[in-house]
């Protein structure tokens, strides 16, 4: 496998998100390999690459929804996840575990709503119960989340009434509301029809244009061409290239990475 094409690094502030040395199989298959991969505060890093690649367990085991073989993720320099006893690696009390998990925000493919729950009660689930907001504190953030996204006429409506398109904005707007240091995106596009990608894709842009930190898996190259910082490119369980937007798709740096953009522009 060849060394993974990039940009020389260069000082700068810790990054937000570290990930070191990852490893990851299931019934002894590899699906991470080694991957390293530093995310500064403010950046959006778009992760591509072909179905197996290995990218959505990447972001699984960011937040350890999946935990991991060796290696580490670190957020803030914290690990997620782990803790060292001695000389061994042990897995961390389920306390520290949820205290690291808030740090990021996962919206899914699909919506993973309450179907029970309001638009308002989904948003404030989490800031309640979780983060000790105050009843009070919570709907006014969350109602302000709304509006931010386009969705202030929603709060009282049940994810069965709204189209895919706002439901993934609540989606959005929920990992929003638990105030996360880094926003995670998993193909949020994929389950939607055609017409409403966009609506989606708009309130990303924006985010993105705040400087949230986010690390976003997407088959969306145009997009992520328009608003990524950087560019990851994955295939078996490795990252393969990280290189600033621009230089990726203008200047693909080998011939697997071309044939793979010139496949996705003819879809």
């Amino acid at each position: 496998m060849p060394d993974v094409t990039q940009t020389p690094s260069v000082d700068r502030e810790p990054p937000i998100l570290r990930i070191s040395q990852l490893c990851k199989s299931f019934n002894g298959v590899p699906v991470l390999t080694d991957v390293n991969l530093d995310i500064a505060r403010g950046e959006t890093v778009a992760v591509i690459g072909p179905s197996g690649a290995g990218k959505t367990t990447l972001l699984r085991c960011v937040n350890f929804l999946n935990t991991y073989d060796s290696g580490g993720v670190f957020i803030r320099g914290e690990q997620i996840g782990y803790r060292q006893r001695g000389n061994r690696r042990v897995e961390d009390s389920d306390v520290n575990i949820s205290r690291m998990r808030r740090k990021t925000g996962m919206v899914f493919q699909r919506f993973a709503l309450f179907p029970h729950l309001s638009v308002l009660e989904n948003l404030i689930e989490g800031p309640t119960r979780v983060l000790g907001q105050s009843h009070r504190e919570a709907v006014a953030r969350a109602t302000a989340t709304l509006a931010s996204v386009g969705l202030a006429d929603k709060a009282h409506a049940y994810p069965a009434r709204l189209s895919g398109g706002q439901q993934q904005r609540v989606g959005i707007a929920r990992a929003l509301c638990m105030e996360p240091d880094v926003l995670l995106f998993d193909e949020v596009t994929s389950a939607l029809d055609p017409e409403l990608v966009g609506e989606v894709l708009a309130v990303m842009r924006h985010l993105s244009e705040e400087g949230r930190t986010m690390l976003m898996v997407t088959h969306e190259l145009r997009f992520a061409r328009d608003v990524a910082d950087r560019i990851v490119f994955m295939e078996r369980g490795r990252v393969v290239a990280d290189l600033p937007a621009r230089q990726f798709f203008e200047r693909p740096p080998n011939e697997r990475i071309r044939a793979f953009l010139t496949a996705s522009e003819a879809k």
